[in-house]
C-alpha cells in the first residue's frame, strides 16, 4: 500500500478501490445492526453524524483508525470492521437509489466476509442481484423475499444485523431526491471525501489471533465507546466551544495525542483490566465519564444552554413560589443533573462533559498519570479503606488476579458509590501533584481523606460537590497533610467537625511523631471508624479546647484503644448481658433512658437495652449525658472487666438503694438472655424484659420483681 494512504485520512471508497477488504475468520459477527434497544439508541446516533455530514458543507466526518493488515491487495482489518462495514451499506443503499451500481459491481464485490460462508455469499448476492429484489414494505423485506436469498441466513447474525441497518440507511434516505443522492454519492467517493479514516497498516506485527482480540477490545457490539470517541477528537480539533484546536501544540507530535494515546498506551492501560469477554469499552466509559463526574464538581463549568436554563428555572422559581432564581443557582442546578445522569449512566457520557481545555487536559493527565508504571494498582499502606475498597484479590479475568484497589472500584461494571468517586478524586490529585510517588505521605494523604469521607454525608450529587470542593482545597498540601492542616486555615465548609479532629490530630502528630501510631490504629478500629473525638474525650482531650494547655497522653489513648480492641472489635456483634449489666452501674442506672416511648399493652414505660455494638455510637457521638455515661464505663474497663465491674458495684452502698428488679440485673447473671427492651411501670415497682420492640403479650415478655 502507498505511504500516502498508510496513517493518514482515506475514505471508504478510496480504500476499497485500491484493495479488496476481507473480514477475515477470527472476526466477531457486525453488531452495528442489531436489535436491541441499547444499539438502536448508538445506531440512531451514528447514522445521524453521517447523514448531518452529507447534507451539510464543510462538515467533515473523521471515523477514527482502522487497522489492518494488507497482503497481495487484500486488506484483513484487525479494527474498524464495524465502520467498513456500516460505510459498505451506506454506499450499497446510495449506488441502488441512483442506479449507478452496475457500473461500479466490481468496486463493490471486493467487499467480502470470511467469518461464515453465508455471510460472504450474501455480500456477493447484494451487489449481483441488487435489481432483483422481492416484495415487501422494507428493504430488509424485498431482500428477503428474493430468489437468491437462503431462509438458513436468516440465523447468521451478521446478516440479520446487515439488514436490520439496511433498513435503517433506506429509512433516512427515502424523502431524499435524486439529485441529492448523487451528491452524498459524489461526497463519500470523491478524492476529498467528507467521511474518513485514518488507516494503519500493520503488517510488521503479523496477524496473531490475540492481537485481534487486543485491537477488537473496544467492540462488541456497537458501543457508546466508538461514536463518543470520534465525536471526541473532532471536539477537541474543532466544535468545542472556544472553536480552536485543543491540541494545537501537539501538531509535529502526533505520539503525544488524544487520538494516538487512545488507541496505544490508554489502551494497553484498560487491557489489563478486561474482563473474560476480551473487551475495555465499559472499562473506557466508566472512567471517561467518572473523571467528567469530578471535574462538574471541582470546576462547576458547564456549557450554556438557553433552552435547558430556562425551563430548569421555571422549575426552580415554581418550587420557590415564584421567587426569581439567580443565574448561579440555574447552573449549579444543571451541574448537579448532569452529574447524576452520569452517576446513573455512565453511557450518556458526551463531549460536552468536558466544557473546557482545563477539563479536557485534567481527562487526558489522568489518563496519562494512571498509565504510568504501576500507579493504577497503588494501595495506600497500613490504612484499612473498608467497605470502600475492601482488601483481596480480585479476579480481572481468567488469567489474572489483581490486589483490589481505588482504580478498579472506579472502572468497575457495578456501581462506583459518591464515597469511592471522592476518595479516587484525592488519590487521583496526590498523583497529579507529586513528581514521584511517595508511599508514606500518600498514605498520610489517603487517610486522612478517608477518616472525612466516612464521617461525612456524601450520597448525591450536591454533597459530591461540597465533598470534592474541601478535598480540592486540602490537595495544596497532599503531600504533606500534616503540616498543611497544621499551618492552614481550612475555608471548605464540608465535614466541619471531623475537618477540626484532622487539624487537631495533625498538631499532635507534628509535635510529636511519636504519638501517630496510637492515633492511627484508633482511627483504624470499627468502633472509631476514622473519628476518635470520643476517645480522646476519655483521656480527657477535647478537641474542641483551643486553650494551649491541654495535654494529650499517648499512653492513656493507648489504653482506650485496648478497651475498644478487647471489648467492642467489631460493631455488628451482640451485645453481651455482661456489658449490660455492668452499664447499668454507671450513673444514674438508666442508661436505657436514651430511647423510649409508652406501651399501651402494658401501661409501662418501654426502654431500649441496647442490641449489638454499633448502638454505642448513641453515646459516643452524643453531646449530653450519654457521652459521659459511655466514658466512665470504657474508663472503668481499663483495669476491670465486665463481671469486675458487677462485683465492685453489688459491694458498694449505690447498689442497696436500687429497686430490687434492677438489683436483680445487675446481680444476676442469667435473667437478660439478651432482652433488648424493657417496660418499667411509673412507680418503678417492677420491669418487663422483651425481645422484640412490640410486645403485646404476656408471653412475649418476662416480669421480674
Amino acid at each position: 500500500m502507498s505511504n500516502n494512504i498508510n496513517g493518514s485520512g482515506i475514505s471508504f471508497w478510496q480504500l476499497i478501490e485500491k484493495n479488496k477488504i476481507e473480514i477475515p475468520l477470527i472476526q466477531r459477527d457486525y453488531a452495528q445492526g442489531r436489535d436491541d434497544e441499547k444499539t438502536k439508541k448508538i445506531r440512531s446516533k451514528f447514522l445521524f453524524s453521517i447523514i448531518n455530514t452529507l447534507e451539510k458543507e464543510n462538515f467533515p466526518l473523521e471515523l477514527d483508525f482502522v487497522y489492518g493488515n494488507v497482503k497481495n491487495n487484500i486488506l484483513q482489518p484487525l479494527d474498524g470492521q464495524q465502520r467498513l462495514t456500516t460505510l459498505f451499506l451506506l454506499h450499497w443503499v446510495l449506488a441502488i437509489r441512483i442506479n449507478n451500481l452496475s457500473q461500479n459491481e466490481s468496486i463493490f464485490l471486493k467487499f467480502t466476509y470470511e467469518t461464515r460462508i453465508s455471510s460472504r455469499e450474501f455480500c456477493n448476492g447484494l451487489v449481483k442481484n441488487w435489481n432483483d429484489l422481492g416484495e415487501g414494505e422494507t428493504l430488509s423485506e424485498k431482500i428477503s423475499d428474493s430468489k437468491w436469498f437462503f431462509l438458513s441466513w436468516k440465523k447468521d447474525p451478521t446478516i440479520k444485523a446487515m439488514l436490520t441497518m439496511l433498513d435503517a440507511l433506506d429509512e433516512i434516505l427515502k424523502d431524499k431526491k435524486t439529485n441529492e443522492l448523487n451528491i452524498f454519492w459524489q461526497k463519500l467517493t470523491h478524492e476529498n471525501s467528507v467521511i474518513t479514516f485514518n488507516f494503519k497498516e500493520l503488517n510488521d506485527v503479523g496477524l496473531t489471533d490475540d492481537l485481534y482480540i487486543k485491537m477488537n477490545a473496544r467492540g462488541k457490539a456497537l458501543t457508546e465507546f466508538e461514536n463518543f470517541k470520534a465525536q471526541f477528537e473532532k471536539y477537541i480539533k474543532e466544535s468545542n466551544p472556544d472553536k480552536t484546536d485543543w491540541e494545537v501544540e501537539y501538531k509535529d507530535k502526533p505520539t503525544e495525542t488524544f487520538s494516538h494515546k487512545i488507541d496505544t498506551i490508554w489502551t494497553d492501560l484498560f487491557w489489563k483490566y478486561r474482563g473474560n469477554d476480551n473487551l475495555i469499552d465499559n472499562e473506557f466509559i466508566k472512567f471517561i465519564s467518572g473523571i467528567a463526574i469530578n471535574n462538574y464538581a471541582q470546576n462547576l463549568e458547564i456549557i450554556e444552554h438557553k433552552g435547558e436554563e430556562g425551563k430548569i428555572r421555571a422549575e426552580l422559581e415554581t418550587k420557590s413560589n415564584g421567587k426569581p432564581v439567580s443565574k448561579d443557582a440555574v447552573k449549579r442546578e444543571r451541574i448537579e443533573r448532569k452529574i447524576q445522569l452520569l452517576f446513573n449512566s455512565p453511557d450518556e457520557i458526551s463531549p460536552i462533559d468536558f466544557p473546557t481545555k482545563k477539563a479536557f487536559d485534567y481527562l487526558v493527565s489522568s489518563l496519562d498519570n494512571y498509565s504510568i508504571d504501576s500507579n493504577n494498582e497503588i494501595i495506600p499502606s497500613d490504612l484499612p479503606l473498608w467497605d470502600y475498597c475492601k482488601k483481596g484479590q480480585i479476579e480481572i479475568n481468567n488469567i489474572t488476579k489483581i490486589e483490589n484497589n481505588l482504580f478498579i472500584e472506579f472502572i468497575k461494571n457495578s456501581e462506583t458509590t459518591y464515597k469511592q468517586r471522592v476518595l479516587f478524586f484525592a488519590q487521583t490529585q496526590y498523583l497529579l501533584s507529586s513528581n514521584e510517588f511517595n508511599q508514606e505521605s500518600f498514605s498520610h494523604w489517603m487517610r486522612v481523606i478517608r477518616n472525612i469521607v466516612e464521617n461525612s454525608t456524601i450520597n448525591n450529587a450536591s454533597t459530591l460537590i461540597s465533598a470534592i470542593n474541601l478535598i480540592q482545597e486540602l490537595s495544596s498540601g497532599c503531600l504533606n497533610i500534616y503540616e498543611y492542616l497544621t499551618l492552614n486555615v481550612v475555608k471548605a465548609k464540608h465535614a466541619e467537625l471531623q475537618v477540626k479532629e484532622e487539624i487537631e490530630k495533625a498538631k499532635i502528630i507534628n509535635s510529636d511523631f511519636d504519638s501517630k501510631q496510637v492515633i492511627q490504629d484508633t482511627e483504624d478500629t470499627n468502633f472509631c471508624a476514622g473519628r476518635i473525638d470520643f476517645a480522646l474525650f476519655c483521656i480527657d482531650y477535647e478537641v474542641s479546647d483551643k486553650s494551649e494547655s491541654k495535654i494529650f497522653e499517648k499512653e492513656k489513648l493507648r489504653e482506650i484503644l485496648h478497651v475498644i480492641k478487647t471489648y467492642f472489635p467489631d460493631l455488628r456483634a451482640k451485645l453481651p448481658d455482661s456489658f449490660k449489666r455492668a452499664f447499668l452501674t454507671v450513673g444514674d442506672n438508666n442508661y436505657y433512658d436514651v430511647w423510649g416511648t409508652w406501651s399501651f399493652s402494658f401501661e409501662c414505660q418501654k426502654r431500649w437495652l441496647l442490641n449489638i455494638c454499633s448502638d454505642l455510637k448513641e453515646f459516643s457521638h452524643s453531646r449530653d449525658w450519654k457521652r459521659n455515661y459511655l466514658k466512665k464505663i470504657f474508663k472503668s474497663l481499663v483495669n476491670n472487666s465486665f463481671n469486675k465491674i458487677i462485683d465492685n458495684f453489688v459491694n458498694s452502698s449505690n447498689f442497696i438503694a436500687l429497686p430490687k428488679w434492677k438489683q436483680r440485673i445487675i446481680k444476676e447473671a442469667g435473667l437478660l438472655k439478651n432482652a433488648t427492651f424493657i417496660l418499667i411501670p411509673n412507680d418503678n415497682s417492677y420491669c418487663k424484659l422483651a425481645w422484640q420492640q412490640k410486645p403485646s403479650k404476656e408471653d412475649q415478655i418476662k416480669k421480674i420483681n
